[in-house]
């Protein structure tokens, strides 16, 4: 219990027992002066804590408030449609959210997000995809192929899924697979620097430097900051120039 209201109390006692038995005293100073006393204390003492009354929710507001979570921006929805516009907006955000996950190297909430979408849509490919790259990343081979191979059987136009499967076999050394899927995920779609990159590794693998150099350059002006393609360009032309002059010389 604080001091001052201890002192406060003993003082308010002490009038008491005063006016009990000098009840004159009440028209004297005395009584002025414990007030004033009073006054001076109660200017220290620690005011008194009031609990917040607690509101009590009804139940429509409960359900509003834990339906929040699950509310989607118009904007977010558009973005996922985008991406996946062959897909339920609602799956094509749990993908987009995988993606995402993939992105930051959370490799359990990826592949969580796409078994979930897989629960819902058996023949999504895309969510294979995803699937896929979460086992290569773990350096799980085997899995990885599987994954693609089963998105290009849902969806044989997904472009993604061939550039995954023909790395993981670029990878196992695999170079003629690797070849061919690498290729046809050019052929499907164009303007990925690391896809052109790839292919000239796959091409450097079997010695055709020329197909290399010229991917590789390829690879090089989509992504002009990236000096391993301009360096391996170089080098296969060096080693171009040199088999045929090898060639010549026979």
């Amino acid at each position: 219990m604080p001091i001052e209201i201890i002192i406060i109390a003993c003082l308010a006692i002490a009038l008491f027992l005063l006016l009990r038995h000098y009840p004159e005293a009440k028209d004297s100073g005395i009584v002025q002066q414990a007030k004033r006393i009073r006054a001076i204390f109660a200017k220290f003492s620690r005011p008194r804590k009031v609990a917040p009354a607690k509101i009590e929710m009804s139940d429509i507001e409960k359900a509003i408030i834990s339906g929040q979570e699950k509310i989607v921006a118009p904007a977010e929805i558009q973005k996922a449609s985008d991406m996946y516009c062959d897909l339920d907006p609602i799956l094509a955000r749990t993908l987009c959210q995988a993606d995402a996950a993939l992105e930051a190297s959370d490799l359990r909430e990826a592949e969580d997000l796409s078994i979930e979408v897989i629960t819902q849509n058996k023949r999504c490919g895309e969510a294979y995809i995803i699937i896929g790259k979460v086992a290569f990343s773990r350096g799980q081979f085997d899995d990885a192929k599987e994954a693609f191979a089963v998105a290009i059987k849902c969806n044989k136009e997904l472009a993604d899924a061939y550039f995954g499967l023909g790395k993981t076999q670029l990878r196992e050394e695999n170079f003629t697979q690797a070849l061919e899927n690498l290729q046809k995920s050019i052929n499907l779609e164009k303007g990925h620097a690391d896809w052109y990159g790839e292919l000239g590794k796959a091409f450097m693998e079997v010695r055709q430097y020329a197909k290399a150099a010229k991917v590789l350059k390829r690879a090089a002006s989509l992504d002009i900051d990236n000096k391993e393609y301009k360096n391996l360009a170089s080098e296969a032309e060096d080693k171009q120039r040199a088999h045929s002059y090898y060639s010549k010389g026979r």
